[in-house]
């Protein structure tokens, strides 16, 4: 513990005396010192004293923004004049002529000829031209497929008719030819195998072997229980091995019906 204090006494105290140099070298820094003269075995050479210049004469300042500032005065003031004497001049009081002719004739009157009535050109007049002409023509276009078409029915019919009569004269009875027996059919023996018959996979088999297995399941499951009430009845001593026989019962019945039910996936497989 006292290491530690005095380890942090005298990092404290190198602390303080370099913030102290610190400060000390910033204040050095702050005198100005001019540079000294070379070092020399003679006197050092003393410059001449400069020539004594003349005083600076003040002038005025020749800005544009004054040169403008005068043009604006000088325009401002040939305006004012001018409409002053405009003003002198509207004073001053002026007969009006007298009117000898009238300032703003009357138009003359222009002769024109009458109009000329004409009777009206209506474009209904032409157009029922026209379509009287169309008519006349979807007239003689139905006309002509009318008659095309008569035309066309006559001759299918004629067609029709002449057919009729040529099947009339060809439809006469013939009878049948007796057929001929020269090369009689012989049916050959088959080189294919009998059918085997195979009993179908019935769930009706499976279902009997199933109730067979519960049966004898249950009738080995209530011997235990008549037994014991026999010997309950005639006070008989149990054997020991009872139960041990009743396990190896039951483990040869479950085992029966643990292949009776996959007898039937294996058959299938």
């Amino acid at each position: 513990m006292i290491l530690f204090q005095e380890r942090a006494v005298e990092k404290e105290r190198k602390f303080v005396i370099e913030i102290i140099e610190k400060q000390f070298q910033e204040e050095r820094a702050r005198v100005p010192k001019a540079n000294p003269y070379p070092y020399t075995t003679d006197y050092p050479v003393v410059p001449p004293k400069p020539e004594p210049k003349h005083c600076t004469k003040p002038e005025p300042f020749q800005l544009v923004s004054l040169v403008r500032h005068e043009e604006e005065m000088q325009r401002e003031m040939e305006e004012r004049l001018r409409k002053e004497k405009e003003e002198a001049e509207m004073r001053i009081f002026k007969a009006q002529p007298i009117l000898k002719e009238d300032p703003i004739p009357a138009p003359e009157k222009v002769r024109k000829p009458l109009t000329q009535v004409q009777e009206f050109s209506l474009h209904v007049n032409h157009r029922a031209v026209e379509r009287a002409e169309f008519d006349q023509k979807i007239k003689e276009k139905e006309m002509m497929y009318k008659r095309y078409r008569e035309e066309s029915e006559a001759a299918r019919m004629i067609e029709e008719e002449k057919a009729v009569k040529q099947l009339r004269r060809t439809m006469v009875p013939h009878a049948r030819p007796v057929p001929k027996f020269d090369n009689p059919f012989c049916p050959q023996k088959s080189s294919k195998e009998t059918t085997k018959p195979r009993s179908p996979h019935l769930r009706v088999v499976q279902r009997k072997e199933r109730r067979k297995i519960m049966s004898t399941l249950s009738t080995a499951t209530s011997s235990p229980a008549t037994s014991m009430r026999s010997s309950k009845e005639t006070t008989k001593p149990r054997s020991p091995h009872l139960r041990v026989v009743q396990r190896k019962e039951r483990r040869k019945i479950m085992s029966t019906l643990s292949t009776a039910t996959s007898s039937p996936a294996t058959s299938m497989r």
